[in-house]
């Protein structure tokens, strides 16, 4: 791997917050390894199974922040090697687990070195809690991970209202658009799990798909995940979908949280281009959306998906109000006009883009994104003023002036 790649994992890595459980063979710990890979800023290192191989476990990762020890297989075990490692890496937060509210055994594991002690069952939100306690409290060392992850994030689904009305397309442009500011860093997963063509779109060939990563979800590390992300010329990162059509049946719910979740820590916009069937992957990231949006073009079939698309968000008090509408190719002849539509979808339409179809059809073709094929189209400037209009819903300064105006402003 070169050396680049290497200082960008480390720095990906640094945005972590570095965890290793030490966890007996016991089912009722295996929650705990779940428990902790649900909160986004968490990496789980490693895991180790004997206590006294605790320490050798931990010396063959990078020095980590926090080390959980479920004290209930062996606690005169568990204790010695809290106290050891609380000699030997004082820095390192020691979290003691039981499933037994037993005042002894809590006092004895805190005497040995443990930080906190945390009685199971508990929720996401409490061990999200208690590691910005720890952390606010300086008992984690070194640690700029929560400070850092805390910052907003911006998820960006596109939904088509049918097949070839310009889903991807978009996601492409916008994905590639945002990329183009020096200060984002950006990657489109192709959600269509099937019949995907993000890929196409990009010109990339790609060594990882979806499927790679949830086939190794247990072993995922940072380094992996990088390499599993095609890169586009654009500085756009691609996780492209499955390579065979079969493997879409084994990507769940579950799966995808862990890699968005995981995705998140280290960019800072993601973009998702989703299927038209509403699988249960698709609303797993609706809901993990900040933007949805639906895209439509001025014909009946549309029309009329949008409005039943519609009227199934609106039923999601969270999702409803995330929904914005994007009219595509304003300009074809049609059948319906504007106003009409805005009549039987019951909103306005929060972007247009204009139709330019052999503008859109050679950067198609081409496999690059009109960013870079026609960076002073119109339609690459509607592009860029759309990124925009994302983006300064998400910044404090929304009065100032884009990074796209300012790009494409000054070329001649």
């Amino acid at each position: 791997m070169a050396e680049s790649d290497l200082n960008k994992n480390a720095k990906a890595e640094d945005n972590l917050l570095r965890l290793v459980i030490m966890n007996p063979p016991d089912k009722g710990n295996e929650e705990l390894r779940s428990m902790f890979t649900q909160i986004p800023y968490v990496w789980l290192q490693a895991e180790c199974t004997k206590y006294e191989f605790l320490q050798e476990v931990i010396a063959n990762q990078t020095a980590p922040h926090i080390v959980v020890v479920a004290i209930d297989a062996d606690l005169e075990k568990a204790c010695n090697a809290i106290e050891r490692l609380a000699q030997e890496m004082p820095d390192v937060g020691i979290l003691a687990i039981s499933k037994r509210d037993d005042g002894q055994a809590i006092l004895k594991a805190l005497r040995a070195g443990a930080k906190e002690f945390l009685t199971m069952p508990f929720g996401v939100d409490h061990l999200s809690e208690i590691l910005g306690k720890l952390e606010k409290a300086g008992k984690i060392q070194h640690s700029p991970t929560l400070a850092v992850n805390k910052k907003k994030k911006t998820l960006i689904s596109f939904l088509g209202s049918r097949g070839g009305v310009g889903c991807t397309s978009l996601s492409v442009n916008i994905a590639a658009t945002l990329a183009a500011d020096p200060h984002n860093k950006v990657v489109l997963v192709d959600l269509d799990l099937t019949l995907g063509d993000a890929d196409i779109a990009l010109d990339l060939m790609a060594d990882y798909t979806l499927s790679d990563l949830v086939e190794n979800i247990d072993k995922l590390d940072m380094t992996f995940l990088n390499r599993s992300l095609s890169k586009h010329s654009t500085g756009l990162a691609l996780l492209p979908h499955p390579l065979n059509v079969g493997d879409a049946t084994m990507i769940t719910e579950e799966h995808l949280k862990r890699i968005i979740s995981l995705l998140a820590a280290c960019h800072t916009h993601l973009v998702l281009d989703l299927s038209k069937s509403l699988r249960p992957t698709d609303i797993c990231a609706l809901a993990m959306s900040d933007f949805i949006f639906l895209v439509v073009q001025l014909e009946i079939t549309s029309i009329r998906n949008s409005i039943r698309l519609l009227s199934t968000l609106d039923a999601d008090g969270k999702l409803g109000p995330r929904v914005k509408l994007v009219l595509n190719r304003v300009g074809m002849v049609t059948d319906i006009t504007r106003e009409k539509a805005v009549e039987l979808l019951g909103r306005p339409f929060f972007w247009e883009v204009p139709n330019d179809h052999k503008v859109m059809m050679e950067s198609r073709n081409s496999g690059t994104p009109m960013v870079k094929s026609a960076p002073v189209s119109k339609i690459q400037h509607n592009f860029s003023d759309f990124a925009d209009a994302v983006c300064s819903k998400t910044k404090a300064n929304k009065g100032a002036k884009s990074f796209w105006h300012s790009l494409f402003t000054n070329n001649p």
